[in-house]
């Protein structure tokens, strides 16, 4: 099953991490997963976006410095725009060590869903849909008018900040999840056996 808006919505809840004491070892390492699976769709959609933005700012500079727009142009530098934008990435990565449950399912995942698809789902908010095909410009890129492209490349920086911010979330619930599990069995309410089934 892919993410959507919803389903992330939920995972972010502050009522997610309700009931963690009580909560049985199998419940906690289910919802670790499943925060752990929309970590990974996030952090690659984010991965996504970025290079998106990094397009659009480098077709923004070669129209300031008086070039002319060639998407093969743009295709051509490809590596050297992405590798440069690489290296300024701020964001500190996360520490937790994803499961391989986690990782498979997002695997499988990638496969299943187009790319847009899985944007497009993530990325609805409450006011609308976001229709696939709307955030990614693609080959279109050089053919939008200045002011377009202005907008496209604020659209993407809003939705990269939005994914950032709901990545650190995840992060939180991780993080405190994992913590109630390791507590279980050092305090010896867990059975240390039922790691190697």
């Amino acid at each position: 099953m892919s993410l959507t808006a919803h389903h992330l919505s939920e995972l972010c809840a502050p009522s997610y991490l309700d009931g963690l004491e009580a909560a049985p070892v199998a419940e906690l390492r289910a919802r670790r997963d499943d925060c752990q699976r929309a970590e990974v769709v996030l952090s690659y959609l984010r991965r996504v976006l970025q290079g998106e933005i990094d397009l659009v700012l480098a077709e923004i500079e070669i129209r300031r410095d008086g070039g002319r727009s060639d998407i093969g142009r743009l295709v051509d530098e490809l590596p050297t725009i992405l590798s440069s934008a690489t290296a300024s990435l701020t964001e500190p990565a996360h520490s937790s060590v994803h499961t391989m449950p986690a990782v498979a399912e997002m695997m499988d995942l990638q496969h299943d869903v187009p790319l847009e698809v899985l944007l497009a789902q993530v990325l609805s908010h409450d006011e609308g849909h976001v229709a696939p095909g709307e955030l990614l410009p693609g080959a279109n890129l050089c053919t939008l008018g200045d002011s377009e492209l202005g907008a496209v490349l604020e659209r993407l920086r809003d939705e990269e900040t939005t994914l950032s911010s709901k990545r650190r979330v995840l992060h939180e619930r991780i993080d405190a999840i994992q913590a109630t599990i390791v507590d279980r069995y050092k305090s010896g309410a867990a059975d240390p056996d039922s790691l190697l089934t």
